[in-house]
């Protein structure tokens, strides 16, 4: 189950514990009125394991002042750089203030440097990965001013799964989700084919496994309709995982308090470039619920991605295809932990 697709097209060569520059991982302290803005690497360990990841920092940074936070997980055979790059969060970032730690897989725990979102011990909030990405985020908010109500978690490929596992394992911690070509929760087999479990089903079990924390987490999806690695059929089942498990949240019942029909479709056109349909889905206050972006012709890459010329850049970024970062980012940051109850909460 270890993604075909990682083994033959997604290999890198960062050299663990060190940074892009070649630097030696540190626990560097935050700097009140930061001149620049700083990417830089940090090591973190828990019960569950260790792992390293990157954060950005935006210029300016105060600590006086409470940030949001996204956490971006990479596809397999990514880094923290990598997936930096190709998904501009970092630019989009500096000009909205907001801080992105880039959690990277250990090669030790997976080859290919996919997140194990296949394996029941890593589908579940107290072990696992889950445990260590939840623990990154905790570390980052205890070292930096972060705002509490507005932690957002995203991921591609085996990352964006292991963003909806994290949806439903800390639904206290993330406010809201995005996951870009990933698969349901407990959703195999996925790779190659449609998940095997259906949505419905796959929205109780992730409701059960948030447990008493239970809430409606809303999420932005989004595929290329011609992605032979993640048949687009999936995204599709996310939305609609995610909407079961919202109509569970928010009441404890399974009895249609969440509609699970679009609100609205509309299409978007890059000029001289692809088509995307995007599907808009709302509770009755208005609060959007899920978000899905369907690309037409892209197939398994980040869209609009500027390649380098490197091989993996020219399989795996798509420059015809839509800015997808700006939209995300948008999608998470109107959204917070509710200060009450478990609807969906426009920030």
């Amino acid at each position: 189950m270890r993604a075909p697709l990682a083994a033959a097209v997604l290999a890198s060569g960062l050299a663990a514990g060190c940074d892009s520059a070649g630097l030696p991982l540190a626990d560097v302290p935050a700097v009140a009125g930061d001149a620049i803005a700083r990417f830089e690497r940090f090591s973190f360990s828990n019960a569950a394991g260790q792992r390293n990841y990157k954060l950005y920092v935006p210029q300016g940074y105060t600590a006086d002042k409470a940030l949001p936070l996204i956490v971006d997980l990479h596809g397999c055979g990514s880094n923290a750089d990598e997936e930096a790059r190709w998904s501009g969060f970092n630019a989009l970032a500096e000009a909205r203030q907001v801080l992105v730690a880039y959690p990277e897989q250990d090669p030790n725990a997976n080859g290919s440097r996919c997140w194990n979102w296949f394996l029941p011990e890593h589908q579940t909030r107290e072990a696992g990965e889950p445990a260590i990405i939840a623990g990154i985020t905790h570390e980052v908010m205890g070292r930096w001013n972060v705002d509490a109500r507005r932690v957002h978690i995203a991921g591609i490929s085996a990352g964006g799964a292991m963003s909806v596992i994290m949806a439903a394992t800390h639904p206290d911690l993330y406010a809201s989700a995005m996951a870009y070509a990933g698969c349901e929760y407990m959703g195999l087999p996925c790779l190659g084919a449609p998940s095997a479990t259906p949505a419905e089903t796959s929205g109780e079990m992730a409701f059960q496994q948030m447990g008493p924390r239970a809430r409606v987490v809303p999420v932005m999806v989004i595929q290329g309709d011609a992605d032979p690695l993640v048949p687009s059929i999936n995204a599709e089942m996310v939305v609609q995982q995610f909407l079961a498990m919202g109509d569970w949240a928010d009441d404890g019942a399974n009895n249609g308090s969440i509609s699970r029909v679009s609100a609205g479709t509309e299409r978007n056109q890059k000029p001289g470039g692809r088509s995307s349909v995007i599907d808009r889905y709302t509770d009755a206050s208005g609060c959007l619920l899920a978000l899905h972006w369907l690309i037409e012709g892209s197939g398994h890459m980040w869209s609009n991605a500027t390649p380098n010329g490197s091989p993996r850049d020219a399989a795996l970024t798509d420059p015809l295809g839509p800015d997808v970062s700006t939209p995300s980012f948008e999608f998470l940051l109107s959204h917070a932990l509710p200060a009450n109850g478990r609807a969906c909460t426009a920030s």
